[in-house]
């Protein structure tokens, strides 16, 4: 650790005794002692390996170190220091955070020259610049900071910085980062009264890139570009802090801080740009989080989120979030989950989820879920399962499934598996029952069905038409349900119910007829198949409106079926014959 101010010795003693004393008492997961051997193994494999030794986890962008090479490493009882020191050189700094060592790719180092430290009233002002140490060359935008006060500032285009600090604690640590630059950390004393009481912040470092929302559209907008330029600079940083607030972005309790800052409350006036939250986060238009949110947000417009949400999100509009959704989110028209959704959303228009999705969706217009899904998803118009639906998918048109372990109702389902039960006006399945049927019976000349589904179950969509003496028709319309019974290589027995409306020249009466068909079928070859077999029927005609005599009753259906019946109409408009059909089926 560079110390750049001039110090008495007693001072720096305290400081070296102080040092060692904690590091007595907490040693890190990089002083643990392992041996390592191995001849050309990729790199990624060691590094594995050292996780199950050392019992952690590493954490790195995968771009930035590249797993597939090979090494050769043969260490007996070294710190993990070390032996990341011989895999990795000279180019990366390591970091800890409870069970993991964060490897930061950082081949460049930096240096502060300290120019003033004085007191201006109840400030401690420190101002100076911040260099390559290879070539000497300012640096622009580095983050320089004080994590116990937690307050911060860029460097301008000449290197130079001013930190205004206040309610400093009696050690200050001014600590620089950059990306691509190793992290460096300048102690001094504050000539501030220190106020009894005062006390540290706690402060950690998180794994993860949570710089998405900034690449975000709304992020592009509502965020500065200084704000960015630290967020990349501090990276996983991160402090607790009971209360935060802001009017807008940049304009807050804490300045460009916020955004490496976790509250139990946030206020946003009228929106913010925080770490993230572990209690409640109101805003008036809009709340955005770098991280994490546990327990209740609320904004008139949005949420974004670029970590893991536990707890409800509400928005007026629109909600976000990149990580995980573990409870309830509702808005006005989108929510998106790009991980996985275990809970429940609901919103006006449309909710997609990224990956898995286990409760329940609920939209106006559609639900997508690019993985599986295990739950409920109910839409208007349209529900997308990319992967496994276990659950039920229902919907005013379309459902779509890839594998189907549950059911689909909906105007039109499809799915790419064979499985699951499918109720619709048309049911697309892999190696389905997709058949169409032209058939004639007793009261129609001419029948036309589509039948789809599978042999298990399948509906049909049907339509008829006859005519007597060139002026009475008939037209019937309707929808069944049937199954596929195999009899053998080429015989199968097809068991169907459907209910139909006839129409008899006017809409003066309800004609409803009710079908049990029975037809065995036989194919002829592939493609083409006869059927035949005998129907039972029940018809029903009823006057819509009984106050007006019924002067155009039709004898249509009674004059064809009465050498069939077996139930004669009792006065009560209904019914009953033993009908028969025979038709050819294709496909």
């Amino acid at each position: 650790m560079p110390i750049h101010s001039k110090f008495t010795f007693v001072q720096v003693l305290f400081l070296l005794i102080s040092s060692a004393f904690f590091s007595a008492h907490a040693q890190s997961i990089l002083d643990t002692e392992m041996s390592i051997d191995a001849d050309q193994k990729p790199l990624g494999t060691i590094l594995d390996l050292m996780e199950q030794k050392g019992n952690f986890r590493f954490a790195y962008y995968s771009k930035l170190v590249v797993k597939d090479s090979a090494v050769t490493i043969h260490s007996k009882q070294s710190t993990i220091k070390d032996v990341l020191d011989h895999l990795l050189g000279n180019k990366y700094e390591y970091k800890e955070s409870k069970g993991f060592i964060i490897l930061r790719y950082a081949p460049l180092e930096l240096a502060l020259v300290l120019e003033k430290n004085s007191v201006v009233g109840e400030h401690q002002v420190a101002n100076g610049y911040i260099m390559d140490v290879q070539t000497n060359k300012r640096i622009e935008n580095a983050s320089v900071y004080e994590k116990n006060a937690l307050q911060s500032t860029l460097t301008d285009k000449e290197g130079f910085f001013e930190l205004r600090l206040k309610n400093v604690p009696e050690t200050i640590e001014l600590t620089v980062a950059k990306e691509n630059y190793k992290t460096i950390t300048t102690i001094f004393l504050s000539e501030v009264k220190i106020q009894m009481g005062s006390r540290k912040s706690n402060s950690d470092y998180v794994d993860g890139d949570f710089s998405a929302v900034e690449r975000t559209g709304i992020g592009r907008f509502f965020i500065s570009s200084k704000q960015k330029i630290q967020s990349l600079n501090l990276g996983g940083f991160i402090s607790e802090v009971p209360v935060q607030a802001s009017l807008i972005p940049g304009l807050s309790t804490r300045g460009m801080m916020n955004s490496q800052l976790n509250s139990s409350f946030s206020l946003n006036l009228l929106g913010g740009y925080t770490g993230g939250v572990r209690g409640l986060e109101m805003a008036g238009l809009y709340n955005i989080n770098r991280m994490n949110v546990n327990a209740l947000q609320m904004a008139g417009i949005f949420n974004i989120v670029g970590g893991t949400v536990n707890g409800v999100q509400l928005a007026g509009i629109y909600n976000n979030v990149f990580g995980d959704l573990n409870g309830l989110q509702m808005s006005g028209i989108h929510n998106s989950v790009k991980g996985s959704q275990n809970g429940l959303q609901i919103t006006g228009i449309y909710n997609s989820v990224q990956k898995n999705s286990k409760g329940m969706q609920m939209a106006s217009i559609l639900n997508t879920v690019k993985g599986s899904q295990n739950g409920l998803q109910i839409s208007a118009i349209y529900n997308a399962g990319s992967e496994t639906v276990h659950g039920a998918q229902i919907t005013g048109i379309l459902n779509y499934a890839k594998e189907l372990n549950g059911i689909q109702f909906g105007l039109i389902n499809i799915t790419d598996s064979p499985s699951g039960y499918s109720f619709g006006l048309l049911n697309f399945k892999k190696n389905g029952y997709q058949k169409i049927s032209i058939t004639s019976n007793e009261i129609s000349d001419l029948n036309l069905a589509v039948k789809t589904g599978d042999n298990k179950l399948y509906t049909i969509l049907m339509a008829g038409r006859s005519e007597r003496n060139n002026e009475e028709k008939l037209f019937s319309f309707g929808v069944g349900l049937g199954k596929n019974i195999p009899l053998g290589n080429r015989f199968t027995y097809n068991p169907e119910i459907s209910t139909q409306y006839l129409y008899l020249g006017n809409w003066d009466r309800y004609n409803f007829l009710y079908k049990f068909d029975s037809p065995f079928t036989f194919r002829i070859f592939k493609g083409v198949e006869i059927s035949a077999g005998p129907s039972f029927n029940i018809y029903s005609s009823e006057r819509r409106d009984k106050s007006i005599p019924d002067n155009n009753t039709s004898t249509f259906v009674q004059d064809r079926t009465k050498r069939y019946n077996v139930m004669k109409d009792n006065g009560k408009g209904l019914t009953g014959w033993v009908g028969w059909s025979f038709g050819l089926t294709l496909f």
